[in-house]
């Protein structure tokens, strides 16, 4: 095994939106604290498509192919109330 950094920027694949809380493992919001969001494959370089919540919940603002760019966005609040985080794609400016 080796690391092996991927590139922070892609292109959209393909998409859709996730109206209501994941299965188990799914540890984020739940009840009336979930909010929708995108969910999606953004293909990096020639590597990978990586499965990726998207920060766009608006399937009619995304298209195939536009620039995608990773960031860090707020996913819930653990017990001891510290704020944690996950990656998303957004599109790029």
């Amino acid at each position: 095994m080796a690391e092996h950094l991927l590139a922070r920027r892609g292109r959209l694949w393909a998409w859709t939106t996730q109206d209501f809380p994941p299965p188990a493992p799914y540890a984020g919001p739940t009840g009336d604290a979930f909010v929708p969001f995108g969910v999606g494959y953004v293909e990096l370089g020639d590597e990978v498509r990586v499965e990726t919540r998207l920060t766009e919940t608006d399937p009619e603002r995304l298209s195939p192919g536009m620039e995608m760019e990773l960031v860090i966005v707020p996913f819930r609040t653990d017990a001891d109330g510290n704020e944690v985080v996950t990656f998303a794609f957004r599109p790029a400016s």
